[in-house]
């Protein structure tokens, strides 16, 4: 193919005794049957064939860039390389919704070679990667699951706060104002594979302004403040009262690691003297409170620990991005989005939200439209392995009410006719008791116990045999309890050796008390 393009200059009848046929080039003949043979190519007809293959040609595009900076990156840390491929899609998905600005010329090493070249970087700059993070942090983004009567959707918006501007700075690692690809990678890879202490140290980190090892008051406050914005769409009070606690005991134990003048922890201690100083209050930027005194703080409380080992690292989900050269989602479109994918040729993203502000006003007009706000950590995991305990007491509790009542032999048929009322009227169903907890609030009834013939020493019986039943077996379960002894065994322990020390003690005892009395 190459020497025939290369020869369309040539004759293409060289050996023509005609002169005219040997002036004849092969590009003059190409173009003739071009001509007779495509005449019925035209231009319609190319934007037709265009916009039917538009769709794959865009794909393969983006496949081939994506492959390029996925190849051009110089580490993976810990991720694969599809889940590197996952986390260049969430970016590629932000740089359409917030463009960033036009790309640098960086100098770069080749992978396999020590060779700089310079090459085109994208980097992002705070607004785009808002919009990144909302794509794989749950925490930064709010969720709202709107239902109407006609349809129930999920409506995502982004959320700004302090924590999320402080993570993009402390990515930007060499101060650029900007984050490359790279960046992202790596600093994802820090917190997505992080344990416990990890964690830990990774949040103080996050807050230490200086990176001095020491968190000021205003940090801590800071610190407080990230939390209750991860833990904003929690249910109930139990993260509200940690973060309480959190800071309780935060300048409870950072007031102790102050020296007794007053000075800062890691200055020398200062001389003491009569014309010292009174001891002046800590500043809001003095050193405070330390890592390990962190890392304190945080263990003692169960749920702290719990989210910085498990739900701060799982926050950070990847997932695959839709592909876009297939048929669009029917998501958020009801019962109308299920017509075999032909409404949806029609709706676009603006016309879906008229569509949905209208089903909207429908719902709130036969009273069906709710908006729930969804909470940001999954805890639905940690929460079965909580309730699995309580299971077991259950299954001990139905154990001891099955055993009571076959112990218990069954009445003869006479009976007086107050035993019938009373069972009559136990047959008849009771209604729980209701307790106003205030004059505004309305009165929530008490469920009643499932078994309220069982004492309460059997209830604790219960749960104690639960508890152990979920224990983790140790090796010393099965070695025998050498307590239990016999009376005969305790006899021969004893004998006349024991009544022998019992005399010289009793003899010591004496001494020592004539001998005070002599004093």
């Amino acid at each position: 193919m190459r020497d025939y393009f290369a020869s369309l200059g040539e004759s293409a009848h060289p050996n023509s005794a005609d002169a005219r046929s040997r002036a004849i080039i092969k590009f003059q003949e190409l173009l003739l049957v071009a001509f007779r043979e495509f005449s019925i190519i035209n231009d319609d007809l190319i934007e037709n064939e265009r916009r039917r293959y538009r769709g794959e040609i865009v794909h393969s595009i983006e496949s081939f860039a994506k492959r390029s900076a996925v190849r051009n990156l110089s580490s993976f840390g810990r991720f694969s390389k599809d889940q590197v491929g996952m986390i260049y899609d969430s970016l590629f998905k932000a740089l359409v919704v917030a463009p960033p600005p036009p790309p640098v010329m960086t100098k770069r090493k080749s992978p396999g070679s020590e060779e700089e070249t310079e090459r085109p970087e994208t980097r992002i700059e705070l607004q785009t990667f808002r919009v990144f993070l909302a794509e794989i942090a749950t925490w930064s983004r709010d969720e709202y699951v709107v239902s109407n009567g006609f349809q129930q959707r999920v409506e995502k918006r982004l959320a700004e706060h302090e924590f999320i501007d402080r993570l993009f700075f402390f990515w930007d690692i060499n101060h650029n104002g900007s984050l490359s690809f790279q960046d992202l990678v790596n600093g994802l890879d820090r917190i997505m594979f992080a344990d416990l202490m990890s964690s830990i140290e990774w949040f103080f980190a996050l807050h230490d302004k200086d990176k001095d090892g020491w968190l000021t008051k205003d940090e801590v406050l800071t610190l407080s403040e990230s939390l209750l914005f991860i833990f904003r769409a929690e249910v109930g009070d139990a993260y509200l009262g940690t973060v309480s606690r959190f800071m309780t005991n935060a300048f409870e134990y950072g007031d102790a690691l102050l020296p007794e003048d007053g000075t800062p922890p890691m200055s020398p201690p200062a001389e003491v003297s009569a014309n010292t100083a009174p001891i002046t209050p800590v500043t809001s930027n003095q050193p405070y409170l330390n890592l390990a005194t962190f890392r304190m703080v945080v263990l003692a409380d169960p749920l702290l620990e719990a989210f910085f080992d498990v739900d701060l690292p799982r926050s950070f989900k990847l997932a695959p991005a839709e592909d876009s050269s297939g048929p669009r989602s029917q998501l958020g479109l009801g019962l109308l989005g299920n017509v075999g994918g032909f409404f949806s040729q029609f709706v676009t993203e603006d016309n879906k939200k008229i569509f949905n502000s209208f089903v909207d006003d429908m719902g709130k007009a036969i009273g069906k439209h709710q908006v729930v706000q969804r909470p940001s950590i999954n805890q639905g995991e940690r929460n079965a392995l909580l309730q699995e305990p309580l299971h077991s007491t259950t299954r001990h509790l139905q154990k001891i009410k099955t055993q009571g009542s076959s112990e218990t032999s069954t009445p003869s048929a006479i009976s007086t006719p107050n035993s019938a009322s009373q069972s009559a009227t136990s047959l008849q169903p009771k209604t729980p008791p209701v307790v106003a907890t205030s004059p505004t609030m309305k009165p929530s009834p008490i469920t009643p116990s499932p078994y309220p013939d069982i004492s309460l020493l059997a209830k604790a019986n219960a749960a104690a045999a639960a508890v152990m039943e979920n224990r983790q077996a140790f090796k010393i379960d099965e070695v025998g309890d050498e307590d239990d002894l016999d009376e005969g065994e305790i006899g021969e322990l004893g004998g006349e050796d024991d009544d022998h020390m019992m005399s010289e003690v009793d003899a010591f005892l004496e001494a020592n008390d004539a001998s005070v009395g002599a004093k």
